[in-house]
């Protein structure tokens, strides 16, 4: 741009310009106008497609408010302070406007959580990540969702009820499956038969891995990992899963910053608990047993898991940043070679520590800038 003829620049009529200019009534005329509007617009028939997802919407906005300001931060020294400081009151206002119309539209729908946009671009500093971060790896289980419970009383019920019937047959006092200690110990991260295989050593137990196609009342590897998999469908259909506190806002604040979202887990119902928190339209990839089976793939304490994150996101481990709630989580973040962040409170957090993670927090919320944090919540 001829920045001679910049000097002299009159800003143009756009119409975040030609807004300022009609809001210069008083407040009851604008209240009187945007009532007109209101009442002139086509209603929506029965006939009509599902109206568009507000949360999606606001992200769009987002996307196309924060290119203009990176316009406006990229002309200074290029064009006039005056015109730069105009467009960016105009631009401030214009997001303050949107997110009031989004809020409005909520509230009529009765949508909850409200669609938000940020006032401002949305920085790795106001997700408390640095610079270099361009990935997030997430737990499923503990730091996105509640599955964590769902999955233990799931184990539970299949594996009392083997041990029951083992140690009838043989005489011995019978101790149930621990779902505290017993599933942090040896399932929680593990793949299916893994966790058979790692439980049932610590009691002096072999079974045969049968076959993976052999009946699911079969007395083998495979047959309890049906069974355990028949639960968990049980226990989604009754119980459900739920997102934990600021699994929400953290998935979708990171996706405006321009992060790429994964999540590792070893479950089979990946997917379906995704989609059950109201998580999946905020992640861009998950790693799960399917892939895990698939590419062959140990699970945490080895990184793995991890690295076929990075591997299918086209991101270098150093660039990405895990979020975990378990110790071997920690360990495998560590190996791989990223930021590791531990979510998980008291003994727990400090555990944590001890294995090497470099930041412990009691959820995602308390990652996020004041400004992020759901006015709701």
């Amino acid at each position: 741009m001829n920045t001679q003829r910049a000097s002299g620049f009159e800003p143009a009529p756009t119409r975040a310009r030609r807004g300022s200019r009609a809001r210069s009534g008083s407040r009851t005329q604008r209240a009187t106008q945007a009532a007109a509007r209101r009442r002139h617009a086509p209603a929506v028939s029965e006939q009509d497609p599902s109206p568009p997802d507000l949360n999606e919407l606001a992200a769009h906005w987002q996307r196309a408010l924060d290119v203009s300001e990176f316009a406006l931060r990229a002309a200074v020294g290029t064009l006039p302070a005056s015109y730069l400081s105009e467009h960016r009151r105009c631009l401030i206002q214009e997001r303050q406007e949107t997110a009031e119309l989004l809020a409005a539209i909520a509230h009529a729908r009765g949508t909850r959580p409200l669609p938000w946009l940020s006032l401002v671009p949305v920085s790795n500093q106001m997700l408390g990540l640095s610079n270099p971060i361009q990935t997030c790896v997430f737990d499923l289980d503990g730091v996105l969702t509640d599955s964590a419970r769902l999955q233990a009383s799931a184990w539970a019920q299949v594996l009392d009820e083997l041990l029951l019937r083992l140690t009838a047959g043989a005489g011995w006092h019978f101790i149930p499956f621990d779902r505290d200690a017993d599933y942090r110990t040896y399932i929680d991260g593990r793949s299916r038969l893994e966790g058979i295989h790692a439980f049932l050593d610590s009691r002096g137990i072999r079974l045969p891995e049968g076959r993976s196609d052999g009946p699911p009342d079969a007395d083998t590897a495979h047959g309890v990992a049906k069974r355990k998999g028949e639960a968990v469908a049980r226990g989604l259909l009754q119980r459900g899963v739920t997102a934990l506190p600021g699994a929400h806002r953290y998935l979708d604040a990171a996706g405006r910053a321009g992060l790429t979202r994964a999540v590792i887990s070893a479950s089979a119902s990946t997917l379906s608990m995704l989609e059950l928190a109201g998580l999946a339209g905020h992640v861009d990839y998950w790693v799960d047993a399917d892939v895990i089976r698939a590419e062959k793939i140990r699970t945490s304490p080895s990184p793995d898991l991890l690295l076929a994150a990075c591997r299918h996101l086209d991101v270098r481990p150093e660039e990405a940043v895990t979020f975990t709630h378990s110790a071997s989580g920690v360990v495998a973040g560590r190996t791989a070679g990223l930021t590791v962040i531990g979510v998980a409170e008291g003994s727990e957090a400090e555990l944590l520590r001890d294995f090497g993670a470099e930041r412990t927090v009691p959820s995602l919320s308390t990652l996020l800038a004041p400004s992020l944090v759901p006015s709701d919540s």
